[in-house]
């Protein structure tokens, strides 16, 4: 079966009220909240001034492509007229 292997390698917690094992679960949450936190830290909201910034690059990019593409008709008509 193709679940077998996972079924072997599932980690069968105890309910129990042992202070050890309390205190290693307790840990755990602990890690599991810190990575948590950490990821909602690194994937915050953009700022307005990175949004404009991004705008304005494409703005730019797209000014220069079309000054590009108007002096390569420009020529293209220069060359045709000789």
């Amino acid at each position: 079966m193709a679940t077998q292997g996972v079924r072997q390698e599932f980690l069968w917690r105890p309910n129990t009220t042992d202070s050890t094992n309390l205190a290693r679960y307790s840990q755990e949450a602990q890690l599991w909240t810190n990575a948590f936190r950490d990821a909602q830290r690194k994937h915050k909201p953009s700022s307005i001034r990175a949004d404009l910034n991004v705008i304005g690059l494409f703005v730019q990019l797209s000014f220069s492509l079309a000054t590009l593409v108007v002096l390569s008709v420009i020529e293209v008509i220069k060359w045709i007229r000789q």
